[in-house]
């Protein structure tokens, strides 16, 4: 029987390898500013009936009023959506996908690989832009039929996607 060679690093238990570690993915970084713009073009066309309005039957000064508060609600609106990309955990398990968000109402989401159904990798025109993608996934057997993942990098949607249904190695196309 040979002796080890005390020069070679120890081998990894098969726990602590890679393959069993959680695959974890985080928002896009540039989610923050597609949600930014989305909500400026949001707040601004809802706006805009308040402010003929008031205009036309009050004057400049409530069409400022009208735009001051249609700022401070994208900004009130911006600032919620960085607490919640801050929260946001999406991570893989060996038996399911677990979801952790939310800001003021803390969700917690587990779905077991074997209640999924299909999935989905869903981009906009505007999200595509900034490389931003939704991973839809469908369930069976329980209330919530779908599972909607937004603000993920595109890449990482593919990767978790195909980890999800277990398929390394094969080709995508």
């Amino acid at each position: 029987m040979t002796e080890p060679d005390p020069s070679s690093p120890a081998p990894i238990p098969a726990a602590t390898t890679p393959a069993s570690a959680p695959f974890e993915v985080r928002a896009h970084p540039g989610v923050l500013r597609l949600w930014y713009w989305q909500a400026i073009v949001v707040v601004a066309l809802m706006s805009l009936p308040a402010l003929l309005i008031s205009g036309l039957a009050f004057g400049i000064y409530a069409m400022v009023a009208v735009v001051l508060v249609a700022v401070l609600l994208v900004r009130a609106w911006h600032r919620y959506q960085v607490r919640y990309v801050g929260r946001f955990r999406c991570r893989l398990l060996d038996d399911g996908l677990l979801l952790d968000r939310g800001v003021y109402w803390h969700s917690e989401t587990f779905v077991p690989r074997e209640r999924v159904q299909h999935t989905e990798v869903d981009q906009g025109p505007f999200a595509r832009h900034f490389g931003i993608a939704t991973l839809k996934v469908h369930t069976a057997g329980s209330k919530v039929g779908e599972i909607d993942i937004d603000g993920l990098a595109h890449d990482d949607a593919v990767a978790l996607r195909d980890r999800l249904l277990d398929r390394q190695g094969r080709d995508a196309a």
